[in-house]
């Protein structure tokens, strides 16, 4: 045992150094977090450009839940926001069956929803006297509305001069 207490007697302080050397990371994660940084980036942008695309749809069910619309009212409406979603060649054309054909075919779900109210709709959307809608073409509508979402290619998500010419049209009033 005197060999150990020998041993403990040589011990010495600890020398600190008097200057600090600071060293950068390695290569590695300094490209670990450039990457990181660019998802993030990536992430964030792509999260405000689809919420900039929904807007109109957005716009739409505000105006749904506010006001006691009319039929043509709500066709204009819903004609206005499928003009912001897809080409106008391929909407702004479309009335009567077509009109309704192409609801039902954007609507998730029942695929004969639309039609299937066809002479509903054709009365009041021509009478002569308007008058507001009823509770479940109300709630088709709003549906449809609520379930519409804009086309995610990578054309209408990257293009941002077409977000800042469109503004939406929507509460513009704009006619179809």
């Amino acid at each position: 045992m005197p060999e150990q207490s020998d041993l403990l007697a040589n011990l010495e302080d600890i020398i600190l150094p008097t200057h600090y050397e600071t060293a950068l990371p390695a290569m590695g994660w300094w490209l670990l977090a450039m990457v990181i940084i660019a998802v993030l980036v990536g992430l964030l942008f792509s999260s405000w450009r689809y919420w900039q695309l929904c807007k109109p749809r957005r716009e739409a069910l505000q105006l749904l839940n506010q006001a006691e619309l009319t039929l043509s009212e709500t066709n204009q409406l819903m004609k206005r926001l499928a003009l912001s979603y897809y080409p106008r060649q391929q909407v702004a054309s479309l009335s009567g069956e077509a009109w309704l054909s192409f609801l039902d075919s954007t609507l998730k779900g029942n695929s004969s929803a639309f039609i299937s109210i066809k002479q509903q709709w054709q009365q009041q959307l021509y009478a002569p006297s308007p008058s507001t809608l009823d509770a479940d073409t109300a709630a088709l509508c709003k549906r449809w509305v609520r379930n519409l979402r804009p086309p995610v290619n990578l054309r209408s998500f990257l293009s941002l001069a077409a977000a800042s010419n469109q503004q939406s049209g929507i509460t513009r009033g704009q006619d179809v």
